[in-house]
């Protein structure tokens, strides 16, 4: 009898499945409680594959029958719920308590977020970032972890996104910067000096300033154009969670890729034809 859970089995058969049935497991663990349910026709056509694809993987994971591969299914997500039932009044009780908390303030934020969102600046920024002949991403501390997704994902839509290194010499961006250039300086308390003297540096030189930040009475806050307002979950040792940074962050995103969208799917293209020719994901 099968005693490994449904994700176990698909870690240690995945590299054998075809396509197909990669896509099946993928689906099915997004999914699991749904597929605990779902008829075989059903998850066929949620996946867009053959029933026979989805009544294979059950045979390629061991089951004898996609029913008893779905009953494993049910039988691991009523033993989750029975453990997660017997937590309370345990420290596991308190540590899972705690986890959730996190998660809780961490989707507080984010509401406060979106009830302060000014939308014209957010549009203005989104054009501000969409014409600029440069991007510069400056953050230091735990908000260096948010500028190096920022200027990667940003990288990915457009050139000439540059990111400021956390150490070493960081002024040498400035020596390039024009009129046109714009600089996203990310900063939470404790506020970093090396991001201000930097944007403050930049804002000398012409730069237009974007800023996400706590404040807009923060260092940077005081000496942008545009500013973004946020609070980081920051805890009592002064460590700050930056998941609502790089919430508000892909708000930005997403408004280049809809307002430079032609161009966008264009270079897209051309970097997944690059992908599939050096052969550097997998698929």
């Amino acid at each position: 009898m099968i005693t490994l859970t449904f994700e176990d089995l698909v870690k240690e058969n995945f590299a054998r499945l075809s396509p197909g049935q990669k896509k099946v497991a993928e689906y099915i663990l997004k999914n699991l409680e749904r597929s605990s349910y779902n008829t075989l026709a059903q998850i066929s056509r949620d996946t867009s594959v053959s029933e026979t694809t989805v009544i294979r993987l059950s045979y390629a994971l061991g089951f004898r029958s996609f029913s008893e591969m779905q009953k494993c299914i049910q039988t691991q997500i009523l033993d989750t719920n029975n453990h997660s039932e017997g937590l309370n009044n345990t420290e596991q009780s308190d540590e899972y308590n705690l986890y959730t908390k996190i998660i809780e303030q961490d989707i507080e934020i984010l509401k406060q977020t979106i009830n302060g969102l000014d939308q014209t600046e957010l549009d203005q920024i989104v054009q501000q970032i969409t014409h600029a002949d440069k991007v510069v991403v400056v953050g230091n501390r735990t908000a260096f972890a948010a500028a190096n997704w920022f200027s990667m994902t940003l990288g990915i839509l457009r050139d000439n996104v540059r990111l400021v290194p956390s150490n070493g010499d960081a002024y040498g961006e400035l020596l390039s910067m024009t009129e046109k250039t714009v600089v996203l300086a990310i900063s939470f308390p404790r506020y970093s000096k090396l991001t201000f003297k930097f944007t403050k540096l930049a804002k000398e030189k012409g730069a237009t300033i974007i800023s996400v930040t706590d404040s807009k009475v923060s260092p940077v806050g005081c000496i942008s154009d545009n500013t973004l307002i946020t609070n980081s979950n920051r805890d009592v040792t002064g460590y700050n969670s930056m998941s609502s940074v790089i919430s508000l962050l892909n708000l930005i995103v997403v408004g280049v890729r809809i307002k430079d969208s032609v161009r966008i799917a264009s270079r897209l293209q051309q970097i997944e034809e690059y992908y599939s020719s050096s052969d550097i994901l997998f698929e």
